[in-house]
């Protein structure tokens, strides 16, 4: 029975740190060509720690934080936000618009571990709004 427990639970950690790992193993920040970015830390919900970077910085402060469990960057132009989807093979699940935004929501295998959010499991968020857009993993958190 102890044997089983240990299996289950080295298991139960290989699968987390799988879910992890295309995160952890990209050294700079996942969307290509922001105009800034934001991490998250210690959780993966409206609760996270946020951490603001300027462009030229993003890699070294991505690095230095702790429990990351997200990023997000914004863009002048939607398409940039968009080609972030196609880059990572994200299939779209639902949209919504909301006081003006348009809110894309995806899932792609490549980004690694997901929210649930209205039935779906969603690891990739792109907001759309008049003047811009942003991208974010898992959500984007902290407003646009």
């Amino acid at each position: 029975m102890f044997c089983r427990c240990i299996r289950a639970f080295l298991l139960f950690a290989l699968c987390m740190a799988l879910l992890a790992v295309p995160q952890l193993l990209k050294d700079g920040p996942l969307f290509d060509g922001g105009a800034y970015y934001i991490f998250y830390s210690q959780s993966a919900s409206s609760n996270a720690e946020i951490t603001l970077s300027n462009a030229e910085d993003a890699a070294k402060t991505k690095r230095s934080v702790r429990g990351l469990t997200g990023e997000s960057t914004v863009y002048a132009n939607s398409e940039k936000a968009f080609s972030q989807a196609e880059k990572y093979g994200a299939k779209l699940l639902f949209c919504e618009s909301v006081c003006g935004v348009v809110n894309y929501y995806y899932y792609s295998p490549r980004l690694g571990g997901a929210v649930a959010l209205a039935g779906h499991a969603v690891n990739l968020h792109i907001a759309v709004r008049e003047d811009g857009a942003a991208v974010g993993t898992p959500l984007i958190f902290g407003g646009y």
